[in-house]
């Protein structure tokens, strides 16, 4: 059912276990839990099949799928994945999810109401308007989770994951980056490579130090200033960069999938691709920000050619005079984005959103 266009269907109690509805459209499809039914001798009703198989998705893999608005109250979602999948305004009330994962996920405006996500893991997931009453997140792993306007005071946090403080860590963040500059400076022979992985470092100070390859994945980097840093290839894929500020940082070949850049400042910085040496293989490395959000955002003036902004959210963004060459751009949207003196010639601008009006007047 790879790809399946559910869109609107009515499969109330259908057994979808160990389905793959990979990047398949379910929106505002009615999943609830449901059973046949049939009138017995006595006007009674009973189910019409006996043993059948129990509603739900349970161990199905429906990653990148485009779930919003769907109902799926009652239902069985054990174990399942749905890593990056569109869940905006979806109706999970009552729903079992335990251990099922939900990285990447678009939980906007959904109901979890009474809802068991217990051991479920939410690495880089977007929780906004989030309705959590009475919801199980016990044992849940929600570092790397982003959350937007939630209220927790019904929710049982028992045992979850978060975010790893600093004050935590046995060394100092000093001396961290002072080994990781030793093993940028010695290619690995001396130091150590900076890992701040799960960590929150949230309005940390890291304006003009050198980052190259230093690995933030799922961190919560959210305000943190990295302006005038240099962090050619460093991995901040799921980070939370909301509010964060970037600018004339050099960022060749770094990979920012799935992050979420919201309201940042990335005023003239290098998103380019680097070159690789032969020693390490040769080619050219590009920039990945595949599936990242970055609505308001600020990137006037910067450059990123040949970068891959697959899938990117750039609603509202600043590209003012931003040198997008040579990248992939397909189903990016940019709607309400300022594209004046934009440059997007030989990009793949296949499945974009926002861009016809700007084609049409060009042509003009």
């Amino acid at each position: 059912m790879i790809r399946a266009n559910l869109d609107r269907a009515d499969i109330r109690g259908a057994c979808l276990s160990g389905a793959n509805l990979t990047l398949a459209t379910l929106i505002d499809c009615n999943m609830r839990d449901g059973v046949l039914l049939r009138a017995g001798d006595k006007g009674d009703l009973t189910p019409y099949h006996k043993n059948e198989a129990t509603a739900g998705m349970e161990k199905a893999t429906v990653r990148g799928a485009n779930m919003s608005g769907a109902k799926v109250l009652d239902s069985v979602v054990v174990q399942t994945n749905l890593t990056d999948s569109n869940l905006k305004n979806a109706k999970f009330v009552r729903a079992n999810l335990s251990f099922s994962n939900l990285t990447g996920c678009n939980l906007e405006g959904i109901d979890f109401t009474d809802a068991n996500l217990s051991g479920a893991v939410f690495h880089g997931a977007v929780f906004t308007s989030t309705t959590l009453d009475g919801a199980d997140l016990s044992g849940a792993d929600l570092i790397g989770a982003m959350f937007d306007s939630i209220d927790f005071s019904k929710v049982d946090l028992s045992d979850t994951k978060i975010a790893k403080s600093l004050k935590s860590v046995d060394i100092s963040l000093k001396d961290i980056l002072g080994s990781h500059a030793k093993w940028v400076k010695t290619n690995g022979k001396e130091g150590r490579r900076a890992i701040f992985s799960k960590n929150d470092m949230s309005n940390q100070n890291l304006s003009g130090v050198n980052l190259s390859a230093a690995d933030f994945s799922l961190a919560n980097m959210k305000g943190a200033d990295l302006s005038k840093s240099e962090c050619l290839m460093a991995d901040f894929s799921y980070c939370d960069l909301r509010g964060s500020v970037f600018t004339r940082a050099d960022l060749r070949g770094v990979k920012f999938s799935c992050a979420n850049f919201s309201g940042a400042n990335l005023v003239a910085v290098d998103l380019s691709d680097v070159m690789i040496s032969s020693r390490a293989g040769g080619g050219e490395w590009r920039s990945n920000l595949d599936n990242a959000e970055l609505r308001g955002a600020l990137l006037n003036g910067s450059n990123c050619r040949n970068a891959d902004f697959t899938n990117c959210d750039f609603t509202e963004a600043n590209l003012r005079d931003a040198d997008f060459r040579g990248s992939l751009m397909t189903g990016a949207i940019f709607t309400g984005a300022d594209l004046r003196g934009t440059n997007l010639d030989n990009t793949d601008k296949r499945g974009t959103v926002g861009l016809t009006k700007i084609f049409d007047d060009d042509e003009d």
